[in-house]
Order: structure tokens, then C-alpha cells, then sequence
């Protein structure tokens, strides 16, 4: 499952950083993340599956393409993000495969605020100071799109499960029936 998501991020981010950057601002990679963690880590149960999801896409995007240069920013975020959101849910005290709405939005939101702070200390640390407005708009906005992400992700979760919970009485059923 961990690779079938790198696979989709990777090649989503790869699009978006190009075609859709002007338009989306990369705000629709900080929502999809969060979705992709809670549906990983959720469908899995695996321990610090989304840390080992961010490290390798931020591994791969530290390849630069289409005259994007190299972006440690990127990949240290993305670790950050993972490794927070694993730390959160670890934390949280409870079975990774029931996970709670609440638990993957706080976890999605934490991760794009830990995801934001690193990227931007990055910057700062390597002299690329960046303005207090875009200070404020990334530690506002990104947890609130982390958030979001967290939220459709727990609903593609329940709606999986559910599937998988119907499937399971269908078959329970249809054995009562032949015998």
C-alpha cells in the first residue's frame, strides 16, 4: 500500500508542481498527504507508516525536474509531517484500526503545522528569509488544509471498511444459506 500511494503522490506532486503550481499554490498536495496518511495508516494498522510514506516521497523529490532546483525544504517537510502525524496518533493511546474522525483530523492538521514550521525554518536557516505574512498564512492555513485532509480521509476510510463489513456479512450470510 505504501508503495501504490508513492506512486500516486509522486506522480500527482510531479504534475502539479508544474502545471497546476500557479493556480493551486501546492495547497492541493498539503490536503492530499493528510488523506493519504489516514487511509494508510488506518487500513494498515502499521506503526509509523506515514513517516516511512513521507520520507519516500520526500526522498524522490529531492530529485529536481522540469528546472525545479533541488528542494531539501520539501523533503524535510514531508518527513516532519509524517513523523508528527505518526507521533500524534501514537499518543492518542488507542488500536490504529479504529482510528476516530476526530484523531485523523487533529493528526492531519499537526502534521501540515509541523510540515509548515520545518519549511520554513528551512528557509530561514539557509538565508531565504521569508515574510511575516507568509509566516502567518502557512501556520493558519496549512493545518486547516491538513485538516481537511484528514476528515476526507477518514470518510474514504469508513467508507472502505464499511465495504469491507458489508462483503464480510454478505459471505457470512450466503454460508448460512447453502447450509
Amino acid at each position: 500500500m505504501v508503495a501504490v500511494l508513492t506512486a500516486i503522490y509522486a506522480a500527482y506532486g510531479y504534475v502539479s508542481g508544474i502545471a497546476l503550481q500557479p493556480l493551486t499554490k501546492s495547497l492541493d498536495l498539503f490536503f492530499l498527504l493528510p488523506v493519504f496518511f489516514a487511509i494508510l495508516v488506518s487500513l494498515t494498522g502499521k506503526k509509523w507508516s506515514s513517516t516511512l510514506l513521507g520520507t519516500i516521497v520526500g526522498l524522490l523529490f529531492l530529485y529536481p525536474t522540469a528546472g525545479v532546483p533541488l528542494s531539501p525544504h520539501i523533503t524535510i517537510s514531508l518527513i516532519v509531517n509524517g513523523l508528527v502525524f505518526d507521533m500524534y496518533l501514537r499518543e492518542s493511546k488507542t488500536s490504529l484500526y479504529d482510528l476516530s474522525r476526530r484523531q485523523l483530523v487533529m493528526a492531519g492538521a499537526l502534521g501540515n503545522l509541523g510540515m509548515a514550521v520545518a519549511g520554513l525554518l528551512v528557509f530561514q536557516i539557509f538565508g531565504l528569509a521569508q515574510p511575516a505574512y507568509l509566516w502567518a498564512l502557512a501556520l493558519i492555513g496549512n493545518p486547516l488544509v491538513g485538516a481537511g485532509g484528514g476528515f476526507f480521509g477518514a470518510i474514504v476510510v469508513e467508507r472502505v471498511k464499511g465495504l469491507q463489513t458489508r462483503r464480510v456479512l454478505e459471505a457470512t450470510a450466503s454460508m448460512k444459506v447453502r447450509a
